[in-house]
């Protein structure tokens, strides 16, 4: 008896390679088809903007009611340094050196290192409600050999208050109420 020959031979791969390429052409209809038919969505996202201004009076010996002011668009931290220098009658840097005077900071500010913090969130347009310095008078002449006046200069910063890791990593202090330490 003799073998017949099986009119339709299998061949597996034939139908694998078939089932690819069946299965590529569908999906590059499908995107082709959700490219040209969908609307672009735009992106709505509006950043924060956070910033500060100091507010003091100075009638050039006497600073009073220092405080800053949050002019950002978002709750944020405050965080103020004193620079004391000597200066000659044209207010140009002079040697010598000069020490910021004693003075109580305002309730809520704290001093952490070479900086005064605000150790509540301050709304926008807004102060804490206690300035650093009530009052603070500087040195109108010194008698040694540099000679000149004191001047003071207030530099504030304002971080954005959420999410409290942003504090810690640009500053590398944490803050609580009433309380400043080292970030971990």
């Amino acid at each position: 008896m003799a073998r017949r020959k099986d009119p339709s031979p299998r061949k597996p791969g034939a139908l694998l390679l078939t089932l690819v390429l069946l299965a590529l052409a569908l999906t590059g209809a499908t995107l082709a088809y959700l490219i040209t038919h969908t609307d672009p969505v735009p992106n709505r996202f509006t950043p924060a903007h956070v910033s500060c201004n100091v507010t003091e009076d100075f009638d050039g010996t006497t600073k009073k009611n220092v405080n800053v002011t949050n002019t950002g668009d978002i709750d944020a931290y405050l965080r103020v340094k004193l620079v004391t220098y000597r200066v000659n009658d044209d207010g140009q840097h002079i040697g010598g050196t000069a020490a910021i005077p004693a003075f109580t900071p305002g309730d809520g500010w704290v001093k952490y290192g070479d900086y005064y913090y605000y150790t509540y969130p301050v709304a926008p347009g807004q102060q804490p409600e206690t300035p650093l310095i009530d009052s603070l008078t500087l040195t109108g002449s010194y008698s040694d050999a540099d000679g000149g006046k004191q001047a003071l200069e207030i530099m504030a910063e304002a971080i954005q208050s959420a999410p409290t890791d942003a504090l810690g990593q640009a500053w590398g202090v944490t803050i609580t109420p009433g309380r400043v330490a080292q970030y971990q």
